[in-house]
């Protein structure tokens, strides 16, 4: 579980700390305060010793260009002489610092000097029981200005900890693992009941072929794929819990899709699967009615669990870009909201 992060020289964040991290977190605030921002460089500190991440972040935002101005993109004020340090605290304690670095290897002729080849990439350190390791990726732009990729890792570290990142834009099919955890359990029917928040004649589902089967009282069963938008995300949703038991998983503007009626139920299913898959959620949003669903449904489990499950955090972006959070427990946020305080 994770406590607390810290966050120096990260996109537009250049600094951040923020305490209080419990196992479903939902973060809200006004456009561009760094929601995304900040469930990015918790997806990097969770897969730390991947150096292809950074430009896996990108590539989800639809951007695939990787020149050298756009690796320094990933550094506050573009700055790459500026580590970007990610730490958290918590059951397992990290500590990652990302660095840009280039070569340029040259050859003189006649005292002139020649540019042969450029390289440049991002390295990685964290610490581990056996020290502080690295892993980086390089990009080599030769004569041919066709840019080559290459990377290495320390072998002696292999990732336990499992993390998905789910953006506003992912492609959101099932996760067979988690699929198959779900048959494996005989939780089909908590699927089922997540399906009926959108689809009301939704049973059982089977699995056949690779592919998710819904039936829904019409002649036959229809595949998941040609269901409507908001079905197939519950369902990536719950796979993608299921896939990373005791593990993260990142929901990027959970709320996109979603009619407001459906906030609640929606919300009390991933809650209700985070606890079986002792699995820790960061969510952001900036829809009222998905903060609004999130704490209703966020009382009632708490009531029921008889322990603090769920909290909000308001971002705001301050003097100098430090990126502030303000803590609410599901009681004040209740109380916030008959307030009609301002709280996105």
């Amino acid at each position: 579980m994770i406590d607390s992060i810290n966050i120096d020289n990260f996109r537009g964040i250049h600094r951040s700390k923020i305490d209080g991290l419990t196992q479903v977190n939902l973060f809200f605030g006004k456009n561009n305060c760094g929601k995304s921002s900040l469930l990015e460089s918790l997806f990097l500190v969770c897969g730390q010793s991947n150096p292809l991440l950074p430009a896996t972040l990108n590539a989800m935002r639809t951007y695939t260009r990787l020149t050298e101005n756009d690796i320094h993109l990933f550094f506050y004020k573009m700055d790459a002489a500026s580590e970007i340090q990610i730490e958290t605290t918590g059951s397992q304690n990290r500590h990652l610092g990302i660095t840009a670095f280039r070569d340029v290897a040259t050859m003189s002729v006649n005292n002139n000097s020649t540019e042969l080849n450029h390289r440049f990439g991002l390295r990685m350190k964290y610490l581990t029981t056996d020290g502080e390791l690295s892993s980086e990726v390089m990009y080599d732009l030769g004569k041919s200005n066709q840019i080559e990729q290459t990377h290495k890792t320390d072998e002696r570290y292999i990732e336990q900890l499992k993390c998905v990142f789910l953006s506003p834009r992912y492609d959101s099919t099932a996760s067979r693992e988690g699929l198959e955890n779900i048959y494996m359990n005989k939780d089909e029917d908590f699927l089922a009941e997540a399906l009926r928040v959108l689809e009301p004649t939704a049973k059982k589902p089977i699995f056949m072929d690779n592919v998710m089967f819904v039936d829904t009282d019409l002649p036959q069963r229809i595949p998941i794929n040609l269901m409507g938008d908001g079905i197939r995300k519950i369902v990536s949703f719950l796979t993608s819990i299921y896939a990373c038991r005791g593990g993260v998983v990142l929901i990027d503007e959970l709320s996109n899709g979603f009619h407001y009626s459906v906030m609640k139920p929606m919300w009390e299913i991933v809650l209700k699967a985070a606890i079986k898959n002792d699995v820790q959620i960061f969510a952001s949003t900036h829809d009222v009615d998905s903060i609004r669903g999130f704490q209703q449904a966020a009382a009632e489990i708490e009531k029921e669990q008889e322990r603090e499950i769920a909290a909000g955090f308001k971002l705001q972006r301050i003097a100098d870009d430090e990126l502030r959070s303000y803590r609410f427990s599901i009681s004040q946020l209740g109380y916030a909201i008959e307030q009609e305080m301002e709280v996105r």
